[in-house]
């Protein structure tokens, strides 16, 4: 059985974003943690393994069509660390409470990652998004 190194790991996330979440149950430890800070009342301490890092991309996916998420920066690696820039873009297709842009509308807005991936699997995830350029651009406020 053939380990995936860390940028192997990471390109399988950036997968997961633009074709299928399914991808991260082969690549994340069940143990993982991931630490989120969340303005919508959901812990990041709720769920781990494989399902919280899905959960992530469905949640950040919601209320958008046609997702792509690119790497702008990176992966860097510091084994066992791999980490990344990054850009989400897609289209609005509204349902956010408070959110005034219009359907249809191209969104995008930028974060990092940071992953601890030991034995080729994902056994720690940290992002930090743009949340407020994000809405801003929702015309949130």
């Amino acid at each position: 059985m053939t380990v995936l190194d860390e940028n192997q790991v990471y390109e399988l996330w950036v997968k997961a974003w633009n074709e299928d979440v399914s991808i991260l149950d082969k690549v994340t430890a069940s143990a993982c943690m991931v630490h989120q800070a969340r303005t919508d009342g959901k812990s990041s301490a709720d769920k781990k393994g494989a399902e919280a890092l899905k959960g992530i991309i469905k949640d950040a996916s919601a209320f958008f069509e046609d997702v792509d998420m690119k790497v702008v920066v990176g992966p860097i690696i510091d084994s066992p660390y791999v980490s990344a820039r990054w850009q989400f873009t897609g289209a609005y297709k509204g349902g956010m409470p408070g959110a005034k842009a219009e359907e249809g509308k191209i969104i995008s807005f930028n974060g990092m990652d940071i992953m601890q991936v030991e034995d080729g699997k994902i056994k720690g995830y940290w992002v930090s998004s743009d949340g407020v350029h994000l809405m801003e651009k929702l015309g949130v406020f």
